[in-house]
């Protein structure tokens, strides 16, 4: 019962849709999902950070984006996620999408909340 609360008050709180569990998604590796009719790409590092971005790459709109590798970089002294797009090799910071290679449009990302191994995805209103 109180699990049920909580969930519906973190919802309530913070907007959150529920995704999938964490252990549903594999280390160094993305994953493409619908949601509501748009599709994202979700990511698990290799140190266990999860991420969630726009499926379409931001110069063509292919959906490619969860098939991108990944990868990290150090950006003024901080090591920072990334996925490059399979297609063009922009290379993307996974936290906030600017891309760091080319003078490219952001990869649109969203924030994700891990509670108790389950993915949470802050909605928009």
């Amino acid at each position: 019962m109180s699990t049920q609360i909580a969930e519906v008050t973190r919802e309530a709180t913070l907007n959150l849709v529920p995704l999938c569990s964490s252990a549903d998604l594999e280390r160094g590796w993305g994953e493409a999902l619908l949601l509501e009719g748009r599709q994202l790409a979700l990511f698990r590092t290799e140190e266990d950070a999860f991420y969630a971005t726009s499926h379409h790459c931001p110069n063509s709109g292919a959906k490619v984006i969860a098939r991108g590798i990944l990868g990290d970089t150090v950006v003024d002294g901080s090591n920072v996620s990334t996925v490059a797009c399979p297609l063009h090799k922009e290379v993307y910071r996974l936290d906030n999408g600017e891309c760091l290679n080319t003078d490219s449009l952001p990869l649109p990302v969203q924030r994700l909340v891990e509670i108790e191994g389950q993915l949470w995805m802050e909605q928009s209103k």
